[in-house]
């Protein structure tokens, strides 16, 4: 069996969260929270909706600089991904820009009619059409079938089939605290997550995927064996956040322990 470790400085759970280079812009403090919820034994306040995600990495003479462990790292963004939501805290509006080519972009926008009718837009005419279906709650169903997608009675994921593989999730004190990948191929990934349950987690901008982990992600294990030949690889997670004056995390470091620089870097700018 081969172990990695790989450990993960201030994140934020999401796809690409982000801040402006270097000064991140926190929200009101009238803002920082929408709720409080119950998490095991402690009660935390949720987070405001994330509205930007972005993704950075790593570069000699980057336009900006943070500090990790000490160590001054100069950084470029990649993506950067603005979200918009209705009244009711939907997803409404996804747009994407990129760096290396500032005339590119995409954009995913959302109308709940009841059921989701999402609409793709890019700067090379692209425009294209897609129905989502959703559940009585507002969680995408899916198209394939009635079973593609199953929650539990307090809205959580618990089942996916689709894609070439199935996931079964387990739910633990209002957190997603395994996932087991089986794929038709005939491998498996089996990840189990480890929170901190004082703090909330990071708000998901998709907000028709059903409810989200309660706390912030501290550690992720990921076991992938190969059942022809029974070989496996475990990788381990670490994360570690950097935080606002309102304690909300607004940047992640991926890195792995044997390299001397973060794998990806995201920040986050909330409502």
């Amino acid at each position: 069996m081969k172990t990695t470790v790989l450990l993960v400085i201030s994140s934020a759970i999401l796809t690409a969260c982000s801040s402006p280079e270097n000064t991140i812009i926190p929200a009101s403090s009238g803002s920082q929270t929408s709720s409080v919820v119950e998490s095991g034994k402690a009660e935390v306040s949720k987070l405001s909706p994330i509205i930007q995600i972005t993704n950075y990495y790593a570069v000699n003479n980057g336009e900006s600089s943070v500090t990790l462990n000490g160590r001054q790292l100069t950084m470029s963004w990649q993506l950067k991904n603005s979200y918009a939501y209705d009244s009711q805290h939907r997803l409404i509006r996804q747009t994407t820009t990129a760096r290396n080519n500032s005339n590119w972009w995409e954009e995913l926008s959302y109308q709940y009619t009841p059921d989701l009718t999402q609409r793709y837009r890019n700067s090379e005419n692209k425009d294209m059409l897609n129905i989502l279906l959703l559940n009585e709650r507002g969680y995408i169903k899916g198209n394939d079938g009635p079973d593609e997608y199953i929650y539990n009675e307090d809205g959580y994921l618990i089942r996916y089939r689709g894609n070439n593989q199935q996931d079964t999730y387990t739910i633990k004190d209002g957190n997603v605290v395994a996932r087991e990948t089986v794929f038709n191929s005939g491998s498996v990934q089996r990840n189990t997550y480890e929170y901190d349950l004082a703090k909330p987690g990071l708000p998901s901008p998709l907000t028709f995927r059903g409810q989200q982990s309660n706390n912030l992600l501290t550690k992720q294990t990921l076991v992938t064996t190969d059942t022809k030949s029974s070989a496996s690889d475990t990788n381990v997670f670490v994360y570690s956040y950097d935080t606002d004056k309102q304690g909300r995390p607004i940047r992640e470091f991926v890195i792995a322990n044997t390299e001397p620089s973060p794998r990806s870097i995201r920040e986050f700018i909330y409502q």
